[in-house]
């Protein structure tokens, strides 16, 4: 599932891009937004169900979600319909998550948080609402992609905050730490 999710990651922003200008807009970004949300959501509980779910599933996993929505918010940031910030936004947040999931098996259970998994939804949605934008065209979007840009940058950047702030403690709390 997290292959299609990455095929999908590629195929949205030439979609994106490739469909903006459509005068009666385009539904295939949000078929490809559709396949790569359905399977975001199916893919762990079916592994875990199933017997299946691994560490390297897991980054597959994480990196299929990355690619998927950084490839939405940084073509909606080249076409104009958000701010170039939202995109750069998402990549600190992901970055600051892989830094605390990476620093060991222990850590990577630590790393997860519920303001990080409500980015990581909130960065669905951005996709989403990006690919309704193409699908049905109007001048009505300007102020929610403005909305929804904003709300993308606090999530992300308190998720961000969140990671930095756990890394500073789990330093201090190691042995040898402040000496």
């Amino acid at each position: 599932m997290s292959l299609a999710r990455v095929g999908a990651a590629v195929a949205l922003p030439l979609a994106l891009a490739r469909t903006i200008d459509r005068p009666g807009g385009a539904w295939l970004p949000l078929g490809l937004w559709s396949v790569g949300a359905a399977t975001d959501l199916l893919d762990g509980p079916l592994a875990r169900r199933l017997g299946g779910a691994t560490r390297h599933g897991a980054l597959l996993d994480n990196a299929a979600d990355v690619l998927f929505v950084l490839g939405a918010a940084s073509t909606g940031a080249t076409l104009g319909l958000l701010q170039s910030r939202v995109p750069v936004a998402i990549a600190v947040s992901f970055g600051a998550y892989a830094l605390a999931s990476a620093a060991g098996r222990a850590e990577a259970a630590r790393a997860y948080t519920r303001i990080g998994h409500a980015a990581g939804v909130c960065n669905y949605l951005l996709a989403g609402l990006l690919a309704a934008v193409v699908a049905r065209p109007g001048p009505g979007w300007g102020p929610v992609l403005d909305a929804a840009g904003l709300v993308v940058l606090g999530v992300n950047g308190t998720a961000a905050a969140v990671q930095a702030a756990g890394a500073v403690r789990r330093a201090r709390a190691r042995p040898g730490a402040g000496r």
